[in-house]
């Protein structure tokens, strides 16, 4: 049985996955690349949620490994967020 941090875990890879979806779409409709940018910042913030319980799949795995991997992939997500919030662009139609 999952306990609450699990399910809230699932919960966060859901949502995530679902957000990037969402932008991936929007990304589609508009063609603008701040859209593009997100739904990676969403898909990564769902990898990292994975990573920090991947010492369940690989349980020799050290603990400043998995938080290396999951302060680098935090990292990542601030400056996509970041540079989708600074990037102008124009609405390109085709």
């Amino acid at each position: 049985m999952l306990d609450i941090d699990q399910l809230l875990s699932l919960g966060i890879v859901t949502f995530s996955l679902i957000l990037t979806g969402a932008s991936l779409i929007a990304y589609q409709r508009t063609r603008l690349r701040k859209f593009l940018i997100v739904s990676l910042a969403f898909l990564l913030y769902a990898v990292k949620e994975f990573a920090e319980h991947i010492d369940v799949v690989f349980p020799n795995l050290e603990t400043n490994t998995v938080e290396l991997i999951s302060n680098s992939l935090e990292f990542l997500i601030i400056a996509l967020f970041f540079a989708a919030v600074v990037i102008k662009e124009g609405r390109k139609d085709e």
